[in-house]
């Protein structure tokens, strides 16, 4: 019996010896130091690109649908965030390929980012009207605060909206384009240009 456990005993101290041992070289401290958080390289020489200045003031946007294009101006005075963020929503290529989901024929047409949005913006009533041309964000009925990424086109005057939505832009080319467009065309390619 002593000599299992002696055999025990050894067979402790054994393992204890072992633990020691790769507790230790597990502990031992790095000849160099650990790496350190960097920002991802994003190409090239790694530089932020700066993004370039749009006056929008004399900003259009253009809209290539499948069946013409439709340039719109902006009243940037009245509405600048609403502004600021519609061509923001251009330049990341948001509208790119959205189709117009809603058109009430001899009304309005709608459409919008093909990507959900919870995004809202304030709304900034103005002076401007619902005449055939504006360009207005949409909102839910009695909401305070309009879609960031719907927007609609008016195809007549529609006075009931006044002073309820944010009326941003107005058609200044291709008002005979909205009237030709059914539901699911879509706006193939939207930029921005600005005029001289």
């Amino acid at each position: 019996m002593l000599r299992s456990c002696l055999n025990l005993t050894q067979k402790l101290a054994f393992t204890a010896l072992l633990c020691l041992i790769v507790f230790c070289l597990g502990c031992e401290k790095p000849d160099t130091a650990p790496p350190r958080p960097r920002p991802r390289q994003t190409g090239g020489t790694g530089a932020v690109k700066k993004e370039a200045q749009i006056d929008l003031s004399t900003a259009v946007a253009v809209l290539k649908t499948e069946k013409g294009t439709i340039e719109i101006s902006f009243f940037n005075q009245d509405a600048p965030k609403t502004v600021t963020n519609f061509t923001k929503k251009i330049i990341g290529k948001l509208y790119d390929d959205t189709s117009f989901h809603r058109v009430e024929r001899e009304s309005m047409i709608q459409s919008g980012s093909r990507f959900q949005s919870i995004e809202t913006l304030p709304l900034e009533i103005s002076d401007h009207k619902h005449v055939r041309g504006a360009v207005a964000m949409a909102k839910e009925e009695g909401a305070s605060v309009s879609d960031a990424s719907e927007f609609y086109i008016c195809l007549r005057d529609l006075p009931d909206l006044d002073g309820d939505y944010t009326v941003f832009g107005k058609v200044i080319k291709g008002i005979e384009i909205t009237d030709r467009i059914a539901q699911g065309d879509k706006i193939t390619k939207a930029t921005i240009r600005t005029t001289p």
